[in-house]
């Protein structure tokens, strides 16, 4: 199936010269180039980027400002930076005029490609619907922030304003390294190191003001049916403009330990009798390593004498009691120490555990490897985790790629759902170069024969924390149909995953726009044309066409 001149097809049929004529006639002004060698020029085009009315087209969008850490990237013909709402309400009431997909990007972090666009990017970073980012009231422990907030701030700042008494209850790992903000936050419906005990952001925000697609505001609660769109709905749906949280109140002098172990099946035995206990500290967090835990992990365990590395740890944060049944509850299946943890160095291990989102480590520490996310979150009991970790293992060493030896995550996932392990595959970084198409493709390939065998073996879904992006699309005929129904009836944007995934269908079945809600179900369509329309869906991505 030929797919080099999809995309740009695609891209070539929308009505660029309409759509830019009428944004023009509302304020816009069109940027084709930047000229840095001629300072005037270049001044003028930076004080022009500054206002908010600036479309980019065309080719200054090749810089790296619009990518993320998924190496999943469309390029758009177009993209914003409003500042204002009044902007924002153009842009989209327009798009929409003339079915040009449109997607937006927050803090950038995404792994999993959900804002990759051929047509139109919004960047928010820009736009705010208060002058006060952050709107605290104590009496009723709640603050009020805009989407372009920094978690990191969020977290930060609640505790010194709070004179430590409250703290932001959605914490993602993440956060600690990178630019997570409010509105990717709720459009993914986050958590992270807190989530055992707390859950995630659904949990915990009471009202989201958003913009709808023909520009008009509604403020909604949970008893609007908008807002289990909104969160969780990678931005199809409404576009996140500011949200009021609930603060949590956390106990008085709090425990912080560290526990260790050699060897890893007794480690996940243990933390299986935590799940069934349903023992939920503040913070549980976990580390493990067939062949040794990196960083400040590896010092651990330096009184055993037998040199054996540590190939587990656990950093928990609770009350004197929680944290003691947990230990007791880890002791009946593991052999493990602990050790007792002050604030700062609670806070180190924390930070050296965030890094380990961009980590990959193989029994080959002389290459470099680019840890690919795809199927990155995997939600087990921790007692299956062993025979799971074996079979993706077994998929990486057929297809030629290293085995993985390190895996990090949440424990008592989002209030005792189960074990959340992170692994990312290893991939030779020349995999990625534009030329190697086969290379890519084998990439695609092994992450879909992973995403398959935890479903079909195991029943275990990907993705079940991070934001699964075009992910939902290459795999749900059941969403893809339910997403046309509402881009038809004007309650979802027009999306540039779903058009791309149409139009691959189109070609690989000789099939129309039309015939799509016939043909596209389960019914139809074999295993391997789900595997073959995924792979061709994803390699677009991974190339850029």
């Amino acid at each position: 199936m030929k797919q080099s001149s999809l995309i740009k097809n695609l891209q070539n049929r929308l009505p660029w010269d309409k759509f830019i004529e009428e944004m023009e006639s509302q304020g816009f002004l069109k940027l084709t180039f930047i000229k840095t060698s001629e300072v005037s020029v270049s001044k003028a085009n930076f004080q022009s980027l500054q206002t908010g009315f600036v479309m980019l087209v065309g080719d200054p969008i090749q810089a790296s400002a619009i990518r993320d850490t998924s190496l999943l990237h469309v390029r758009p013909y177009i993209l914003f930076r409003p500042k204002v709402e009044s902007q924002l309400r153009v842009i989209l009431k327009n798009s929409q005029k003339f079915g040009i997909p449109i997607t937006f990007a927050g803090g950038k972090t995404g792994l999993s490609g959900g804002y990759s666009n051929y047509g139109i990017i919004i960047d928010m970073i820009d736009l705010q619907s208060y002058d006060e980012p952050f709107l605290y009231d104590f009496k009723n422990n709640t603050v009020r922030v805009n989407q372009n907030v920094l978690i990191s701030d969020l977290i930060k700042y609640t505790i010194i304003r709070s004179n430590n008494k409250l703290i932001f209850p959605v914490q993602p790992a993440s956060s600690l390294k990178l630019p997570v903000r409010v509105g990717g936050l709720i459009a993914s419906n986050a958590s992270g190191i807190t989530s055992g005990k707390l859950g995630s952001v659904e949990n915990w925000v009471e009202t989201i003001r958003i913009m709808k697609l023909d520009g008009s505001l509604s403020d909604i609660d949970k008893t609007n049916s908008l807002f289990s769109k909104i969160v969780g709905g990678n931005g199809y749906f409404g576009v996140i403009l500011s949200a009021k949280f609930k603060l949590y109140r956390p106990e008085a002098n709090l425990k912080q330990v560290i526990l260790y172990g050699y060897n890893i099946t007794n480690a996940f035995n243990g933390l299986q009798s935590v799940l069934d206990s349903k023992i939920f500290p503040l913070v549980s967090e976990f580390v493990i390593s067939d062949l040794k835990l990196p960083g400040k992990f590896n010092k651990l365990g330096e009184e055993n004498k037998e040199n054996n590395n540590v190939k587990w740890a656990i950093l928990i944060k609770g009350t004197e009691e929680i944290i003691d049944k947990f230990i007791a509850s880890m002791k009946e299946k593991a052999q493990c120490y602990w050790n007792k943890l002050n604030e700062e160095e609670f806070q180190e291990y924390l930070q050296e555990r965030s890094t380990f989102a961009l980590l990959v480590q193989t029994e080959d520490s002389t290459s470099e490897f680019i840890a690919f996310p795809g199927f990155e979150d995997i939600l087990s009991e921790p007692k299956n985790l062993p025979q799971t970790i074996e079979m993706i293992n077994e998929i990486f060493t057929k297809k030629g790629f290293h085995e993985v030896i390190f895996g990090y995550g949440h424990i008592n996932f989002r209030k005792g759902q189960g074990l959340l392990l992170h692994m990312r595959l290893p991939v030779p970084i020349e995999y990625f170069y534009k030329e190697n198409k086969e290379s890519m493709k084998l990439v695609c390939e092994t992450v879909y024969d992973v995403i398959f065998n935890l479903n079909y073996k195991f029943k275990i879904k990907h993705k079940a924390e991070h934001s699964p992006g075009p992910f939902k699309i290459w795999l749900d005929p059941v969403f893809r149909r339910y997403l046309r129904e509402k881009v038809r009836e004007g309650e979802a944007f027009t999306n540039p995953h779903l058009m791309i995934f149409d139009e691959l269908f189109i070609r690989k079945f000789k099939s129309s726009i039309n015939d799509l809600s016939n043909a596209d179900n389960d019914d139809f369509l074999s295993i391997e044309d789900k595997k073959d329309l995924f792979i061709s869906a994803m390699t677009l991505y991974l190339s850029g066409e």
